[in-house]
């Protein structure tokens, strides 16, 4: 009775630590997590393929692995230095009450020496304080005791957790939507749309309006770092305006959930993916419903001009493309490009996106590609986003962004007359698309 009622203390104490250490764990988590990817993120980099070439080039890799060390010393460091701060705390709140029961036996110890216990009542006294027996080892009294306040004990821990949940999930912009149907029409209207990038202090649009009606072939040029791409960010859903509203189809983009918005928008981007799969499979996944239909895939490659090199392979459109895999071969960017291409043509949605997909082609190959993507825009709302002029004259109205905001409108001739933006960018790229005639190969 006395060495139960010398470790009822150290349990309840415990107990009472261990549910207020416990609620500080995520504080913890939050400090170091953002340590973590400081060097982790950075030590990626440095295991890429992708970053191979300027690691040689440049000689940098010496600089960056030491960088790398700094950043890894730094938050071993911090963690430390919380460690051992919280040390005591994190043994109290952990090991009382298996101090308490080693102590409990010492007494019963010197008990049973002195001759006021029996060896049967010390056996089994010790037994049931350290819970010594088969699959039981370290439980004993205080162990099972410890079950019956496992509430008090974890539950700030598991709140926390499941509040984590809830910040997690409320970081995702994506709306839910009431339509469930696709738009009867598939024009685009901006709106006043207002956007600055988490973190930053710079307005990209500023007050960006302007409308594309269905069926029109229209391109946003402006010079990089415009917004052009943003535009087509907050189009697809990825972020949100600050201010201002977006429309498809007459109704709020955001009335749009994404099982419907995927089968709107066809959208083709300069920072494309590069899969470690075979030729097949990469163009198949622009259409995962096709993705099994050679025909279908054939023909995209076909004009997406990928078949012209696939061929050199031995396997083909089996062809391991990367070299994650043994056996996949490299191939250049300008092929990777095709790819993309190639992967766009898959698929048959209403509008159709392009964000500068041809910036890895020459500008003639680009001017010829573009003809092609009007054509497969026919019947279909299509948006050309590029700072290369070679393909507007093939749509119907450019419009031209600068510091946010639409600032010129017009067909190519209209605004060529106008000597205003467009013209002088125009201007300083047409000997780009000139051949020995002296003419723009660029058709409309």
């Amino acid at each position: 009775m006395v060495a139960f009622n010398y470790g009822t203390v150290p349990f309840f104490l415990e107990t009472y630590i261990a549910s207020k250490t416990n609620d500080n764990i995520y504080t913890e988590l939050e400090t170091y997590w953002k340590k973590e990817r400081k060097y982790s993120t950075l030590g990626w980099y440095l295991r890429s393929r992708d970053f191979m070439k300027e690691l040689k080039a440049f000689g940098n890799a010496d600089y960056l692995v030491d960088t790398y060390e700094k950043r890894l010393n730094e938050r071993n460091r911090d963690y430390e230095r919380y460690f051992f701060k919280n040390l005591r705390t994190l043994l109290f709140g952990g090991n009382l009450a298996k101090i308490a029961a080693i102590g409990n036996v010492i007494i019963l110890l010197l008990l049973f020496l002195n001759g006021h216990v029996t060896v049967g009542l010390f056996i089994a006294m010790s037994a049931l304080l350290l819970g010594v027996g088969y699959g039981s080892w370290g439980r004993g009294l205080y162990g099972e005791l410890g079950g019956c306040v496992f509430i008090f004990k974890w539950g700030p821990f598991h709140i926390n957790t499941y509040e984590f949940y809830d910040k997690f999930f409320k970081l995702s912009d994506e709306p839910k939507g009431i339509e469930h149907e696709l738009p009867k029409t598939f024009d685009i209207e901006f709106i006043d749309v207002w956007f600055r990038y988490p973190g930053t202090e710079k307005d990209i649009l500023k007050g960006l309006t302007f409308s594309i009606k269905n069926g029109e072939k229209a391109s946003i040029v402006g010079e990089n770092g415009e917004g052009k791409s943003t535009m087509i960010k907050l189009l697809l859903g990825l972020f949100v305006p600050d201010k201002g509203e977006i429309r498809v189809g007459g109704k709020k983009l955001d009335e749009y959930p994404l099982n419907i918005r995927k089968k709107i928008f066809e959208p083709v981007f300069q920072d494309f993916a590069r899969y470690s799969i075979t030729i097949k499979e990469n163009i198949g996944v622009g259409n995962i419903d096709e993705v099994d239909n050679d025909d279908k895939i054939f023909e995209a490659a076909k004009k997406g001009k990928a078949n012209d090199f696939v061929s050199e392979y031995e396997n083909k459109y089996n062809t391991l493309l990367g070299r994650d895999f043994d056996g996949g071969v490299d191939i250049s960017g300008g092929q990777w490009q095709r790819i993309a291409l190639s992967r766009a043509f898959m698929g048959d949605k209403p509008i159709l996106l392009l964000d500068e997909p041809t910036s890895q082609l020459d500008p003639m190959a680009e001017a010829e590609l573009y003809n092609e993507f009007a054509k497969m825009a026919t019947n279909k709302t299509a948006l050309f986003i590029t700072h290369r002029l070679g393909s507007t004259m093939i749509t119907e109205r450019i419009f031209v962004i600068s510091d946010g905001a639409i600032k010129e409108v017009g067909s190519h001739d209209a605004l060529m007359n106008t000597n205003g933006i467009y013209a002088k960018m125009f201007n300083a790229q047409k000997q780009w698309y000139q051949t020995d005639d002296n003419e723009v190969q660029v058709n409309g």
